[in-house]
């Protein structure tokens, strides 16, 4: 199987970087590290994005 590494994947291009890569059939490894959180603020966080991506 391929694999593709998306790093930020919890963010916007990130995130559909690895929903495309998912539909041609990759097995996808997703690194982030919500440091929007970090210079936003809890608002601006991610987290929710990679919850979602953890349950599918």
């Amino acid at each position: 199987m391929k694999t593709a590494l998306v790093t930020g994947s919890a963010g916007l291009i990130g995130s559909e970087s690895a929903k495309f890569f998912a539909s041609q059939g990759y097995q996808i490894v997703g690194i982030d590290n919500d440091m929007r959180r970090y210079f936003f603020g809890a608002e601006a966080s991610t987290d929710w994005n990679r919850k979602k991506w953890k349950r599918s």
